[in-house]
């Protein structure tokens, strides 16, 4: 009855019939002699065989059968007897059923499937990442990639199975040393290059073994619109002063910005060509490093993005004469755009991440998803905000279409002012 639950006939009926075969066996065994001859020392001797008479062995059979029936079975009865007597009144422990122990396990089943088959709903893959995720950096460190990076990292873990985005700086070329090594890693998902718009600029400035439909967009995190730093002491008390200067000396005036065909240069030539000025355009590793440029007295400004030289903004070191946007910026309700000062520029650089093509979709999908909830972290929009970074979110399509306007756009601003020596 254990074994068999419900069964309780099945196991009774087996019980009895494996009772008969021992009989059985044992009568036969009894009644046959298959050996004969003389015994050997220390050898038991069995008797000499004799052909069993069929009536005798039936007649043997049913007395011996009998007398072990009637002891055996009064013995089973009784227990069999017991045995309901007490199930039927909850005295015995209650064992498991199988059909229990079935239902118990379809349920867990059905549990371990859920996620699976919502996960495959949905197209994403909750169990990425598995281990940390390499974030690659074109640039130094403290520029305004790096630093939006960075900021990202922090709450990298909180929505990425409490796994780590590890940050890979490789500065050079302007961001095409770091780009052209990226290209190089595994695609296996776990290796994301962080994009800017100075990044597409420059596949336009120069010849690049690559452009930005080489890489699948995952999503846009910040914005912000370039402004140009000057030395607390500076004699360029306003934009116009330094215009003026420019154009009593051409190519006198000095502009750091992050390296040759980046973001800020071209920023930088925008603002130069609007302003009907010549400068000499002086790049630098990153915009952190344009900004310390412009405090040492390298250069006689720079043009930045948030937060590049911030902090000595900040500390009374740096002044920003004026922001390329078409409002006034809430973090800079001070600072004028270029447009009040009468220089018709507007300049706006996004930064997010991009991927190998290869990599299957779920995975940015899911890539999408974790961005998208730092995004809307208070605790990092406030740590953004710290930074003067306009939180600004781009999902995977917006941002594919974006990036190709942008592409588009600055390709032919650069054809048509023939800048750089692609074209």
């Amino acid at each position: 009855g254990a074994l068999f639950g419900n069964s309780g006939w099945v196991s009774t009926g087996a019980y009895f019939i494996g009772v008969a075969a021992v009989i059985v066996s044992g009568i036969m065994l009894k009644k046959t002699k298959m050996f004969a001859g003389d015994p050997a020392p220390f050898v038991m001797e069995l008797p000499a065989y004799h052909a069993p008479v069929a009536g005798n062995v039936l007649r043997s059979m049913w007395e011996r059968g009998w007398s072990f029936i009637k002891r055996a079975g009064t013995v089973i009865l009784i227990s069999s007897i017991f045995i309901w007597f007490t199930s039927s009144y909850g005295w015995a422990p209650a064992p498991v059923e199988p059909a229990a122990a079935e239902t118990e396990a379809a349920e867990t089943e059905a549990e371990a499937e859920e996620p699976a088959a919502s996960e495959e709903a949905s197209g994403t893959n909750s169990e990425y990442p598995e281990r940390p995720v390499t974030a690659v950096v074109a640039w130094g460190v403290g520029g305004g990639q790096d630093l939006m990076v960075r900021t990202v990292a922090n709450y990298f873990k909180d929505y990425a199975n409490n796994q780590s985005m590890v940050i890979s700086n490789i500065e050079g070329g302007s961001s095409v040393q770091g780009v052209t090594e990226y290209i190089g890693y595994e695609e296996d998902g776990y290796n994301l290059l962080s994009w800017a718009t100075a990044q597409t600029i420059k596949t336009h400035m120069q010849e690049t073994n690559y452009s930005v439909s080489d890489f699948q967009p995952v999503c846009n995190i910040v914005s912000g619109n370039p402004y140009i730093l000057v030395r607390a002491d500076s004699e360029f008390e306003t934009v116009n002063d330094l215009v003026e200067y420019a154009k009593a000396n051409p190519g006198a005036l000095t502009i750091g910005n992050s390296g040759a065909g980046g973001g800020n240069h071209l920023a930088a030539l925008q603002f130069c060509l609007e302003a009907g000025i010549e400068a000499t355009h002086i790049g630098y590793e990153s915009g952190s490093a344009s900004a310390q440029a412009t405090l040492s007295g390298e250069v006689d400004c720079s043009m930045n993005v948030p937060s590049e030289g911030l902090a000595n903004v900040e500390s009374g070191e740096l002044r920003m004469l004026c922001i390329l946007a078409e409002e006034r910026s809430d973090f800079f309700p001070d600072v004028p755009t270029a447009i009040e000062e009468g220089i018709n520029v507007v300049n706006q650089q996004n930064r997010g991440f991009v991927i190998h093509k290869s990599v299957p979709a779920e995975i940015v999908q899911r890539l999408e998803e974790i961005f998208k909830q730092i995004a809307e972290d208070e605790n990092f929009q406030a740590q953004a905000k710290d930074l003067e970074m306009e939180v600004k979110w781009m999902g995977t399509e917006e941002y594919a279409e974006y990036l190709a306007q942008e592409d588009e756009l600055y390709k032919g601003i650069i054809q048509s002012n023939g800048l750089g020596d692609k074209y």
